[in-house]
Formats: C-alpha cells, sequence, structure tokens
C-alpha cells in the first residue's frame, strides 16, 4: 500500500482572535480570514507554500470538536471502506467542499479523529526544503557551441535506447 500524506490540519477554537494571537507568537504562523459562508473559519500559513502544511481554524460547534489532520488519497470511497474495515468509525460523513474537493471525518480505533481528503485536481507532490542562496538556475543548463556533452549525458542517452 502506498503511504499517505497529511496535507492539512484543522484547530478548533471557542475564541479564533485569541488563539490565532497564540500561535503566531509561539510558532511565527500566519491567519488568514476566510471567505467561508455561515462559519468563522481561518486559513493557517506555517511556513513556505510547497516546503510546510497549511491549516484550518474554525470556531467550535461541539464539545467533542478537536484538532484533525487530512490526509491525501486518490479515491475517497475506496479509503472510507478501508478506513471502516480496518476498525475506524465514521463521525462526520463524506461531504463535498465547493470547488476543493471531497472530506470524510473519522475516528482511529482509540478515538483519535483522522480525516480523507480528496481534492478535485491531483496535489502537486511535495519537495524538500531547500534554501537558494543565489538567482535561479536553469533546468538544464546550456552546453556552448560545438562542446562535447560529458559522460552523465552519453550514460543517460546510452539508457534511453
Amino acid at each position: 500500500m502506498p503511504s499517505r500524506t497529511i496535507v492539512h490540519f484543522e484547530i478548533p477554537a471557542t475564541d479564533t482572535e485569541r488563539l490565532s494571537r497564540f500561535y503566531t507568537e509561539v510558532f511565527g504562523w500566519k491567519f488568514t480570514k476566510a471567505p467561508v459562508p455561515e462559519m468563522d473559519y481561518w486559513l493557517i500559513s506555517t511556513g513556505p507554500q510547497g516546503e510546510s502544511v497549511g491549516g484550518g481554524m474554525y470556531r467550535k460547534m461541539g464539545a467533542d470538536d478537536r484538532p484533525r489532520n487530512f490526509v491525501a488519497v486518490e479515491k475517497i470511497d475506496d479509503a472510507i471502506r478501508t478506513f471502516q474495515v480496518a476498525g475506524g468509525r465514521q463521525v462526520v460523513p463524506k461531504m463535498q467542499v465547493p470547488g476543493m474537493g471531497w472530506s470524510f471525518i473519522g475516528a482511529d480505533p482509540e478515538g483519535n479523529l483522522i480525516a480523507l481528503w480528496e481534492p478535485l485536481t491531483p496535489m502537486p507532490e511535495r519537495r524538500p526544503a531547500t534554501r537558494r542562496t543565489g538567482p535561479a538556475r536553469r533546468a538544464r543548463p546550456r552546453r556552448a557551441t560545438g562542446s562535447r556533452p560529458g559522460p552523465k549525458a552519453a550514460n543517460a542517452r546510452r539508457r534511453r535506447r
């Protein structure tokens, strides 16, 4: 079975203003009010896009609301079946997030919340964080006219044949 990645997290809060100040002060996270109708929802940026996991914070809707992680899946219906056969139980049924994808929230056999997420479009692969110290480089360096390719290029051509 392929490994699945956590792609989003959510933190419930009774006081979203106070909790966003806390996480900003402690971790330097940035919060942006999301245009979600009828819901007090904030997007959380934990670092550079593509190098960190983003999240959300919302006003608690019930006493049992707890933080949860969202795991990317390719086919949510298949993932829900696998989750339940393995001993997980449904907490919030599959629901559409308009314009974004599908989610399902369940509890593992010990009661920890975990969510499944199928985006409408495939999620880009995450690249490990890298430091750049100069101008961006071209993907393929240009060869000088008339120069011969090095041994790596010759070996690559042989492998393609």
